[in-house]
């Protein structure tokens, strides 16, 4: 297939090369098709409204556009190698279909500005996703805690019994903790809903676009002001997504290591429904809540993107550089990993049931020693006195 790029038919690109340059990164693509023809179809409306494009042609563009959604939904438009990327498979669908009108949808836009819309707009729709899970999430632990709040269990420090606790301020840490990491996805959200279709390659266009059109159509929030900038703030907001999802999956990461504690027969504070264990296949007696050592190890695996994301986009000079191509992975896949995440906390809270009698058994003497300490406090004797006598 002729890639937008080539001037002739006559030279052809290196197989071997070809294939390193796609490959991997097809398939990320095929997740942003949607993406794609959305900022198409606003590029195809401002054209039109510009002069560009006639109102024939753009109905023809739109004809096209969604029968492209429509073959992407049931599968039907893969991508395959040959076709280089998604904006090659799409342009050329279009021109093959309307001839002219499709020529002419590239007008005014590079592929740099072109994938960067589709990304924004796949970060923003999964970011919504995300926050609507985290705000299920908090009052899933709100419930839980209104629940069996009342319940009494010990308290640790450096893994040794401390001091008295509850089930109310152990499922309330998690519920700050989660409020804290909406903030950040939030902040995030607000710097990834900028539109940087327009910018073209970095430098503009000599025609007038009418950005502010794209905008409303994309519902974004703002165009994203300086060209260049566009470019160079790719990779630099991914990054900070993902620092966003990190602090999410931490906080989860925290909970599936108390699970794991507190579900053991040592301890047995926590019993997690059948429905959510799996056995061995050499020890009949077990039942594990591994689903809780899976969601502990999802923090790395992001962060482990953070450091790939942040890597790739450092030690670049201004402008568009192909390094960033292999950003799409990491991104993508932590936005999937972190909603996947949230959304099997959720379930695990929900099947998991306290054992008051055990947690309260727990409760013995010598975690009541610092209370005993204040006791003497509240009767005029100095701290440190108190200590004393009651160690």
């Amino acid at each position: 297939m002729k890639k937008l790029w080539q001037k002739d038919n006559k030279s052809t690109l290196d197989p071997v090369i070809e294939a390193f340059e796609t490959k991997g990164d097809l398939l990320m693509d095929q997740k942003l098709i949607k993406y794609d023809v959305q900022g198409s179809l606003a590029h195809a409306k401002m054209l039109c409204k510009i002069g560009i494009l006639s109102k024939s042609e753009l109905a023809k563009l739109e004809k096209g556009l969604l029968e492209i959604l429509s073959l992407n939904s049931q599968g039907k438009f893969l991508l395959k190698i040959g076709d280089e990327d998604m904006h090659t498979k799409i342009e050329n669908f279009l021109t093959e279909k309307y001839g002219k009108a499709g020529q002419k949808i590239h007008t005014g836009r590079s592929r740099n500005d072109q994938v960067l819309t589709a990304i924004r707009l796949y970060s923003k729709e999964m970011m919504e996703k995300i926050k609507q899970e985290l705000t299920g999430l908090i009052k899933s632990f709100e419930n839980f805690s209104q629940k069996f709040g009342s319940v009494k269990m010990p308290g640790y420090t450096h893994m040794q019994k401390a001091m008295p606790s509850s089930i109310g301020l152990w499922a309330g840490s998690f519920i700050e903790s989660l409020q804290d990491d909406l903030s950040l996805l939030e902040a995030a959200a607000n710097l990834n809903d900028q539109s940087p279709l327009g910018s073209a390659a970095g430098y503009g266009t000599p025609l007038k676009l009418d950005r502010e059109y794209t905008v409303k159509l994309l519902g974004f929030a703002k165009a994203q002001n300086n060209f260049l900038y566009c470019q160079n703030s790719k990779g630099k907001i991914e990054a900070l997504i993902l620092a966003a999802l990190t602090q999410i999956l931490l906080t989860v990461n925290k909970f599936g290591s108390d699970i794991m504690l507190f579900t053991t027969s040592e301890f047995n504070f926590f019993q997690v429904s059948d429905a959510l264990t799996t056995g061995s296949s050499i020890m009949p007696q077990k039942k594990n809540p591994d689903v809780a050592e899976l969601l502990r190890a999802k923090v790395h695996l992001v962060l482990g993107n953070y450091t790939a994301l942040v890597s790739l986009s450092s030690n670049l000079p201004s402008g568009y550089n192909r390094d960033l191509q292999d950003m799409k992975k990491p991104l993508l896949e932590s936005l999937e990993i972190t909603l996947d995440s949230i959304k099997v906390t959720g379930i695990l809270l929900n099947n998991l049931t306290p054992k008051r009698e055990v947690m309260e058994s727990a409760l013995t003497e010598e975690i009541f020693a610092a209370q005993k300490a204040y006791k003497l406090v509240q009767k005029n004797m100095p701290f440190r006195k108190a200590y004393g006598e009651v160690k």
